[in-house]
């Protein structure tokens, strides 16, 4: 999946589909304070909310499990003079939404 970029004003990122082992970013144009990552759970997911890059089981990273459809939320660096991103990866191809919370 292409990086995403959320509109200014805009709340997600619906059904973004990772490709195993490339990292996909979720960017917000305006300022936020903190996401929810929803995944479908075919696969476990690794995220970073601090523009760093995620790896797989990355101990730099925070997870969301396989198997259950999960809800994580993660306050992000909220950061005036930095865009917000959420990078995202998983050794399978589960569908994520990003949204503002």
């Amino acid at each position: 999946m292409p990086d995403v970029t959320v509109a200014a004003g805009k709340v997600a990122a619906h059904g973004v589909v990772l490709v195993a082992t490339q990292i996909s970013t979720v960017a917000f144009a305006d300022n936020i304070e903190s996401v929810d990552i929803i995944s479908d759970g075919t696969a476990a997911v690794f995220y970073t909310v601090d523009g760093s890059d995620p790896t797989i089981a990355g101990q730099h990273c925070y997870p969301i499990p396989a198997g259950v459809l999960s809800v994580d939320n993660r306050h992000t660096l909220n950061s005036s003079t930095t865009q917000d991103k959420v990078k995202l990866i998983s050794a399978g191809t589960p569908t994520v939404t990003v949204v503002r919370a």
